[in-house]
């Protein structure tokens, strides 16, 4: 790989990262909105050094072209060797292009949660009673409340005066099979800093037939209260009372 390689590399590692920011949302697949300004920043780095390289490279082969031949042979090879040329392994560089431009990397979905097998609720030690932001305690009676998923696992694993018994709540996530093929789960993934981390949160249906993987729906419906305590229940359940399908979904990440 010479220098305009190298800089042609750069280039275009500067317009991948623009195209999946500025021209599109593609970059929250991996990342959260917050870091899409400092994937701009280091796409206009990495574009404007790419340029000045080609520019200064282009600049010096032509005050080469006008040098003494011998004063050209001199500079170009001082220990037998061409310093202009970066190792071989160097064209790697080219595969987070190819992976933006030709085969974009999809959201984490279905297949992520069947393949995490930990539990979607959170620890009980990480949470406090009480402080819950699901907007549950604000809204009125017979009022259907609208959560993240998140919100209803905590709400759920967490709050001993078990407030979500008989309160009508609103869900938006993709479907998963069971793999025990009883019901279906209704899923979205947390993300703290990339998909690397990204956790599942999700509640068992097992009232309506399962959709087809990976399709979205709003669904309305009640939490089924577990009999015991309930930092003894391994999932969740909720009983649907009604659902539709999203057309257009959101960000498969909750914050």
């Amino acid at each position: 790989m010479n220098r305009i390689a190298q800089g042609l590399t750069l280039v275009l590692l500067g317009a991948a990262a623009l195209t999946s920011t500025v021209a599109t949302d593609l970059y929250l697949n991996w990342v959260k909105a917050g870091f899409g300004p400092f994937l701009i920043a280091a796409g206009v780095v990495m574009a404007v050094l790419g340029v000045l390289i080609i520019v200064a490279e282009l600049r010096g082969e032509r005050a080469a072209a006008t040098a003494p031949e011998e004063h050209s042979d001199h500079s170009a090879d001082d220990h037998g060797h061409d310093h202009s040329r970066a190792p071989r392994v160097a064209w790697l560089l080219l595969l987070p292009v190819v992976a933006v431009f030709v085969v974009a990397p999809p959201a984490l979905g279905a297949y992520t949660v069947e393949s995490t097998a930990a539990s979607s609720a959170p620890p009980p030690e990480q949470a406090r009673p009480g402080r819950f932001d699901d907007g549950l305690a604000e809204a009125g009676p017979g009022e259907v409340v609208a959560m993240d998923i998140r919100q209803f696992v905590m709400r759920a694993w967490v709050d001993e005066e078990r407030q979500l018994a008989g309160r009508e709540v609103e869900l938006t996530g993709f479907a998963v099979p069971d793999p025990e093929g009883e019901g279906w789960f209704l899923a979205r993934l947390q993300m703290s800093c990339c998909a690397a981390d990204a956790i599942v949160n999700k509640v068992h249906i097992s009232n309506e037939p399962a959709p087809e993987t990976d399709t979205w729906w709003t669904v309305r419906g009640t939490w089924v209260e577990p009999e015991g305590d309930i930092a003894d229940v391994s999932q969740h359940e909720f009983e649907v009372l009604e659902m539709e399908e999203v057309s257009d979904p959101p960000s498969p990440y909750e914050q």
